[in-house]
This record gives C-alpha cells, sequence and structure tokens, in this order.
C-alpha cells in the first residue's frame, strides 16, 4: 500500500487496523474549508525534531469523540481553529488507538481524497 507520505519500517504497526467501513472522526484544522496544511504529519510540520515514535510523526491525530476534540480547542494553541469531521471509509489507511481517551493516529493511503471526506462541524 502507499502511504501519503514515507514511513519507516513496520509502519504503521502491525496491531493498527485497516479501515474497511465507515468510521467517524475529528481532527482541528485551521482553515475553513480545510485545506492540505490542516493534514499534515508532525514529521512534514517539523522536518528536523526528533520524536520519540517516529511511526506516530508521521500519522495524523485524529479522535473518535467529538467532545474529546472539543475540549482541544480549549488549549491557547488551538485559539482559533475549528473542527473537521472526516468520514474514513474503506481505502482510507490504517488506524491505531494512541495516547489517551479517543486519540487514534492515522496513517492516510496516498490515494485517499481526504478534502473530500471531511466538512467543518
Amino acid at each position: 500500500m502507499a502511504y501519503r507520505e514515507p514511513l519507516p519500517d513496520d509502519c504503521p504497526p502491525d496491531d493498527a487496523e485497516e479501515i474497511n467501513a465507515l468510521r467517524i472522526v475529528y481532527r482541528l484544522v485551521r482553515n475553513n474549508p480545510p485545506t492540505d496544511a490542516d493534514f499534515r504529519s508532525q514529521r512534514a510540520l517539523y522536518p528536523d525534531k526528533a520524536f520519540r515514535y517516529e511511526c506516530r510523526a508521521r500519522g495524523l491525530s485524529v479522535f473518535e469523540n467529538r467532545q474529546d476534540a472539543e475540549r482541544q480547542l480549549e488549549l491557547k494553541s488551538w485559539h482559533g481553529a475549528r473542527l473537521c469531521r472526516v468520514d474514513l471509509v474503506p481505502g482510507a489507511g490504517r488506524i491505531l488507538k494512541t495516547y489517551r481517551n479517543s486519540h487514534y493516529t492515522w496513517w492516510p493511503l496516498a490515494d485517499f481524497d481526504i478534502l473530500a471526506n471531511c466538512q467543518v462541524v
């Protein structure tokens, strides 16, 4: 499978689920409507930074629970951001529960049209 950006070996991890049915997630975005810039990985944003988990740094942070995502909007670093609902459908990539609450890391496939499957809520 070709992912949106180059991934290290063994990434996504074996326990990451292939998305093979509709799954709704939420992502914080800065633009309305969202742009490709809203869906850049931490690695793409900070190419020289050292990350503890390189594989996760190349995925996208999303939340399964809308309220968990909305709580992030209260953080000063997200002032002015918006919440985007993303409909993950078969062919969207792989996803893994990471960190706390309903946070997931999503590794989108290169052919998945993210912008056609998201809307600001």
